[in-house]
């Protein structure tokens, strides 16, 4: 080829470039949300009234399953604190519903209520619940983590305290994983709030999905 026709090729060599990296700038179109499909939030609120304990649960609607969950005391103003917050579901079967149980800490006159909050989506392969159960003792302290079986990923999580009734109050709710790692597993740890000698435990719930 001349020098004459060597612009005329360098022309085309650009141009091929270019419809190349168009290619990859327009291939990742599909928005991150479909990832999750059908997600909507549901909520519940139990009785308000002045009781020692009030539990709701938050129930997905039917065709969905729970991918995570929440909660909000409304009222007690730092008197109670949350026992429970446990959705459904096992090692074979997906959640589709949490339960939120709070006790007063303390004697509380005013009345007060609990809100469950239910993350819900469409169904999700491999979804399922993942529990573990520490020790029965009247330690301070107690801590449990769940995880995830390998391949699987943490969409949501829960804990429940058994036997404290009020005298243990939830210091750890923490997700492995980071700014660019799925997170895997939970770890919970709860602290007696006061002085209590009756033996307890603390359970932490992994909502694990294939990954």
């Amino acid at each position: 080829m001349s020098e004459h026709n060597r612009p005329w090729r360098h022309a085309m060599t650009a141009l091929a470039l270019c419809g190349a990296a168009a290619v990859v700038v327009v291939a990742p179109a599909t928005p991150a949300s479909a990832a999750v499909p059908g997600l909507v939030r549901i909520s519940a609120v139990s009785a308000n009234n002045s009781n020692d304990f009030r539990t709701v649960t938050a129930t997905c609607p039917a065709g969905k399953v729970l991918v995570g969950t929440g909660y909000e005391l409304n009222g007690a103003t730092g008197e109670a604190v949350v026992d429970d917050l446990r959705p459904n579901g096992g090692a074979a079967t997906a959640p589709t519903a949490v339960t939120v149980g709070a006790y007063e800490a303390d004697a509380f006159a005013g009345n007060w209520s609990v809100t469950a909050y239910a993350i819900c989506a469409n169904p999700i392969a491999g979804l399922v619940r993942t529990t573990v159960t520490g020790p029965s003792n009247s330690n301070d302290f107690h801590s449990t983590v769940a995880t995830c079986a390998a391949g699987k990923v943490l969409t949501g999580a829960g804990y429940e305290l058994n036997g404290a009734t009020g005298e243990a109050v939830v210091d750890d709710f923490r997700p492995n994983g980071s700014s660019v790692t799925a997170p895997t597993s939970i770890t919970s740890g709860a602290y007696e709030e006061d002085a209590f000698a009756g033996n307890w435990t603390l359970t932490s719930y992994a909502i694990c999905a294939t990954a």
